[in-house]
């Protein structure tokens, strides 16, 4: 879940905002001054208890550290809400281009849900050994998950079975970026389980949706100042460039419409009523 790979609102959020770090931020607001000539200190402001979710809803509360990750059943609710995928045939591809600029065979099939149509551009079998890249239909599974408005900002994926060029800002691999309608999702170095690539697929699709809806360095600095508002991150990987947006959509899609979305509300109250907007 690197950063974005193309330029584009969705990777401009650091252009005149420094990013900070949920826990950096300061616990109590500044006191208020005393009376000239008072020897009365200063009383500091209080600032209101942090909520914090319970239960099934805990996956809502900030990450001390890595990404958000929401649970598998959270994925499935709303794959019962979706209709089924259909997956086209495969079709042979002499040489295909991968990120790193290397050639080889691959195949190109479609994923059909609903009236939504992505390609999807993979390896072929002999290229997929240790890569963990998720099977066509773990990756059509994944897409169902994803609401249908916000799918549709998807043209194509890319199954790489070569890792991504560079590192991320923070130095760890990157496995997967997205924007201008395109995932591309890297190797990985341990199994993955539907549930991962449920939340990854989520977030990287939140990036070509964040495209959409904020259309420019208008729409980028309207959810900058929700960000600021909230005063709490949903990972530390969400204070990087770019991230926070497609880091609290997989928050709303798997709150949305169940118990857990009143706390949702009360711990980002300003994020969420800005995608109710959207």
């Amino acid at each position: 879940m690197g950063a974005c790979k193309y330029a584009g609102p969705a990777c401009q959020t650091k252009d005149g905002h420094q990013d900070v770090n949920d826990g950096t931020l300061a616990r109590t607001a500044s006191p208020s001054p005393g009376v000239t000539g008072s020897s009365t200190p200063p009383v500091a402001a209080k600032r209101p208890p942090r909520v914090v979710a319970k239960g099934k809803c805990s996956f809502l509360n900030p990450q001390s550290q890595g990404t958000v990750k929401a649970p598998k059943e959270a994925f499935d609710r709303l794959r019962r809400n979706s209709p089924a995928a259909t997956i086209s045939a495969p079709r042979q591809k002499a040489s295909q281009q991968w990120p790193d600029k290397s050639t080889s065979p691959a195949l190109e099939l479609d994923v059909q849900i609903g009236t939504q149509k992505i390609t999807v551009i993979q390896p072929t079998p002999d290229r997929t050994k240790g890569t963990h890249l998720p099977s066509t239909q773990q990756l059509a599974e994944a897409l169902r998950a994803v609401p249908a408005e916000q799918r549709a900002a998807t043209r194509t994926i890319t199954l790489s079975p070569t890792a991504a060029p560079g590192r991320s800002s923070t130095g760890e691999t990157i496995a997967g970026e997205a924007g201008s309608g395109e995932i591309i999702l890297y190797p990985v170095k341990d199994t993955q389980t539907q549930e991962d690539f449920d939340n990854r697929v989520t977030h990287e699709s939140g990036h070509n949706y964040a495209e959409k809806v904020w259309g420019g360095p208008e729409g980028v600095s309207a959810w900058l100042a929700v960000v600021t508002a909230d005063d709490r991150r949903p990972s530390p990987y969400a204070a990087s460039d770019g991230e926070d947006f497609p880091e609290f959509v997989i928050l709303y899609n798997t709150a949305k419409g169940t118990p857990c979305e009143a706390t949702a509300k009360q711990i980002y109250p300003n994020r969420w009523k800005k995608m109710e907007s959207y």
